[in-house]
């Protein structure tokens, strides 16, 4: 990358050759960096026969990559008292963290792993899809939840804002490893 980072309140916006929109802004007031990698992969995504994957994916993202198991993650980003965050709405999963600028290319080459190379283990997806399936019932103890789940279907009938974004006990039971795997790679 050619970019040089800005001074001030300006921040620099740059467009990597695979498409990847880098924007930086440099400031002086502390030695430390925010990683925040977004992808237009949220919920509005979800294949019509599963919904739920990409809070799914979300919520599986950091339990392994193919170098790394999710003790392995942990550890690395506890030896360097960084949390990685991962989260997700309609349109994106997004993760983000904040590290010192002296450990900024190795928390960047695990942030850029995790996304990569997800591997979503067995063993951790039964424990993510029973915390998730916990949620969604959470989710219709919640009047002001389900009234605006309601209102949203009634608004969007054909238009994925319309689903569930947790999808569905139903949905979530049925998601295979198979599915999320396939929702990673697209």
């Amino acid at each position: 990358m050619t970019t040089t980072l800005g001074r001030g309140l300006a921040p620099v916006r740059d467009q990597l050759p695979n498409g990847a929109v880098l924007i930086a802004k440099e400031s002086r007031t502390t030695p430390a960096v925010t990683i925040h990698a977004a992808f237009e992969a949220g919920i509005v995504f979800d294949p019509p026969a599963h919904g739920g994957v990409a809070h799914l994916v979300s919520r599986m993202l950091d339990r392994g990559t193919e170098t790394r198991s999710a003790a392995q993650i942990a550890d690395d980003l506890d030896s360097r008292g960084v949390s990685l965050s991962v989260s997700v709405n309609r349109h994106v999963i997004s993760l983000m963290c904040n590290c010192l600028a002296e450990d900024f290319d190795a928390i960047l080459a695990l942030v850029a792993d995790v996304a990569r190379n997800a591997t979503f283990p067995e063993q951790e997806l039964a424990t993510r899809r029973a915390a998730g399936i916990t949620m969604i019932r959470q989710d219709e103890d919640n009047r002001a939840n389900m009234a605006m789940e309601g209102l949203l279907r009634q608004l969007y009938p054909d238009h994925p804002y319309g689903t569930r974004p947790r999808g569905s006990v139903e949905s979530v039971e049925r998601i295979p490893r198979t599915a999320l795997q396939a929702f990673h790679r697209e």
